[in-house]
């Protein structure tokens, strides 16, 4: 598959930190020796990294006030040339549902008892993990390790594995003790468990921590836009590539880029469905699709009941495309912090062809088309 931006994004460009190659291209190693840069992968001090760009090499320094190399690392992920989907998004720190859930769909083999020991089942196909993978609990550290050696097994195999940035992994690095992530199901007392604290965490000082910081906020592979909350104002991935990077620039990750109340990361349908802003949604929705140069629009971030303006609805925790597939909601509550469904996941066949198709797959593998 070929790359046209790197997968990564946020880490910090300072003097001693390990480096990242484009998706695709060719690294060196810590040794000076050539490497070879898969999917994604990059390589130093002789370490590979997974695609979404977290550094996995020894040594590496860190720091929260070096600028990001945004050539190296964009804030958009964009993959061409693939032909199978996996999709989910809304994990909340529950490695038992997303061990189980992947592993019922064939992603992985069976459910490791360590994250460490996660094996890829799932050939040249693309994972895309859309946002919260932490908060809620109760075991998000587990569940960050499982994607970090996920996205290695994958990029052996020829796959990938895409997590991009929630609102929850936004504002931890604005704030590691915010009230949702220092709550009891909370990422902090979870990170305390394991002898690592929420400011070292933010700053990238740990393998959680550097995953955390450097997801995409967003992802383009093929005919498919993934965000977490969907709002996208009609912007191409050029214009919110560069609005992030300016706004995190200037003011971090706290910054109203991704903080205020209509961000592409917070946006609460409580405040009105975004797509009928317009009073024409299938127009809305099209418009935004063809800024961005794909065909659906999929988004994680609610899992509640959602009515729409035709007076049909989205029940609670069910995953549903509208609007001839320009629009997917995926967040089913998997999380036992959340409702305990045991989630779903999206399944795309021939991306981006005539022949196209999706269905949900459920944690016993069994799937129904959308």
């Amino acid at each position: 598959m070929l790359c046209t931006l790197c997968a990564a994004v946020f880490v910090a460009a300072c003097s001693g930190s390990t480096s990242a190659t484009p998706n695709g291209a060719d690294g060196a190693n810590g040794d000076g020796s050539a490497g070879s840069g898969s999917n994604g992968s990059s390589t130093s001090d002789g370490g590979a990294t997974g695609p979404s760009g977290s550094t996995a090499a020894d040594g590496g320094a860190s720091c929260t006030t070096c600028a990001r190399d945004w050539s190296r690392y964009p804030a958009v992920a964009e993959l061409d040339g693939v032909n199978e989907l996996w999709v989910m998004s809304d994990v909340h720190g529950d490695y038992q549902a997303l061990t189980t859930l992947l592993s019922g769909a064939g992603v992985i083999s069976g459910v490791p008892a360590t994250p460490a020991q996660v094996a890829w089942s799932a050939g040249h196909a693309v994972l895309v993990v859309v946002g919260d993978v932490i908060d809620k609990g109760p075991d998000a550290p587990d569940a960050i390790r499982l994607l970090i050696a996920l996205q290695s097994a994958a990029v052996a195999a020829g796959g990938n594995v895409v997590v991009t940035m929630g609102n929850h992994e936004a504002e931890f690095l604005a704030d590691p003790t915010n009230s949702k992530a220092d709550a009891s199901g909370g990422l902090d007392p979870e990170l305390t468990t394991i002898g690592y604290t929420p400011a070292d965490t933010a700053a990238g000082d740990n393998d959680i921590g550097k995953f955390i910081r450097d997801m995409p906020v967003a992802a383009r592979v093929d005919d498919w836009f993934f965000v977490h909350a969907g709002k996208t104002d009609g912007k191409s991935v050029a214009q919110l590539a560069t609005d992030l990077q300016s706004g995190i620039d200037s003011g971090g990750f706290g910054d109203t880029v991704l903080s205020s109340s209509d961000s592409l990361l917070e946006y609460k349908l409580s405040s009105g469905n975004w797509w009928d802003a317009t009073g024409n949604a299938q127009t809305l929705l099209t418009q935004w699709t063809t800024a961005l140069g794909v065909k659906h629009l999929v988004m994680g971030h609610q899992p509640g009941a959602v009515t729409f303006a035709d007076s049909s609805s989205r029940a609670q925790d069910q995953m549903i495309q509208k609007y001839g597939a320009l629009l997917f909601l995926i967040d089913t509550g998997m999380s036992s912090g959340v409702d305990d469904t045991g989630g779903a996941l999206l399944h795309v066949t021939n991306a981006g062809e005539a022949s196209e198709a999706f269905q949900e797959v459920m944690p016993n593998g069994t799937a129904h088309s959308l």
